[in-house]
């Protein structure tokens, strides 16, 4: 089911569910390249700094909730939407703003008891694709990372299975600054032809790589996948399972990573005063 966050797409749908569409994309046959964004709270509110990528997130053909907040905010909007259409829809505004706090206190606490939903995280997503990648003979290409972590995971892959066909490039250092790099690893990933590119050039800067050169690349499904390849390769913690359930994960990246504070801000401050202000602004 295809909803809305601060005016852009979410789909929400399982972990299972969003990997059977993904299978249904090649069953029906991808006549032309597919694109997934694994959106948490940070994306929405680049995209409203950032028109560019707004309109790459509108234009994805599979947008996951890669968070708890996202989902979260999906409820409070449906919530807040009931409350207008209710029978008391002429109360004051001051009333009305009580009452949207209020059902938003009621949804932090459905976060933390782990009852908005289950996020489809690119983690998640990377490992489920990976893991059958070598009975359906989908072929994978892992771009970016940097140093040599995507050669570490696709070494780790092919340990775990050693028949999946399976490819891999550091690509750019600084995306975007060396245009015969990135002709260079175009043409790589065109000359292996991949059911899936995986790209890891930090988020946002890697979506807006993948729909820079979606049209030149010979692909199926395109993704970003963010600090995938860290995570996978253990050069990042990933949270404990508890956290990631009750939408803490942000917190952990903090205390391991104390450096990403500003983007926390955004993550846990910003993007919830912005869901809040939505949902006054639909209110006339």
């Amino acid at each position: 089911m295809r909803s809305d966050v601060l005016g852009l797409p979410v789909d929400i749908l399982s972990r299972e569910e969003s990997y059977s569409v993904i299978c249904e994309w090649f069953k029906a046959g991808i006549r032309k390249p597919k694109i997934i964004v694994t959106a948490y709270s940070e994306f929405f509110v680049n995209a409203r700094r950032d028109k560019d990528f707004a309109k790459i997130m509108k234009k994805a053909d599979l947008v996951t909730p890669d968070g708890k907040s996202v989902l979260a905010a999906v409820k409070y909007g449906e919530r807040t939407q009931k409350l207008k259409n209710s029978k008391t829809q002429n109360s004051s505004g001051f009333f009305n703003i009580f009452r949207f706090l209020g059902e938003g206190l009621k949804v932090g606490g459905e976060i933390l008891s782990d009852k908005v939903g289950e996020s489809v995280t690119g983690v998640w997503l990377f490992d489920k694709i990976t893991q059958n990648a070598t009975r359906n003979n989908w072929r994978i290409f892992v771009l970016g990372g940097w140093e040599d972590v995507s050669g570490e995971v696709t070494r780790m892959l092919l340990k775990r299975f050693p028949n999946m066909k399976i490819a891999y490039d550091a690509g750019e250092s600084l995306v975007g600054s060396d245009p015969a790099t990135d002709r260079r690893v175009v043409e790589k990933i065109n000359k292996f032809k991949p059911d899936f590119l995986f790209v890891q050039y930090r988020p946002v800067v890697q979506e807006k790589w993948i729909a820079s050169h979606i049209g030149n690349l010979k692909v199926g499904v395109a993704m970003g996948i963010g600090g995938t390849l860290d995570e996978y390769s253990g050069k990042l913690s990933p949270a404990p399972s508890w956290m990631e359930r009750r939408g803490l994960k942000w917190l952990w990246r903090l205390v391991i990573q104390p450096r990403r504070w500003k983007r926390m801000i955004d993550a846990v401050i910003v993007f919830p005063l912005l869901v809040f202000k939505q949902s006054l602004k639909q209110e006339v």
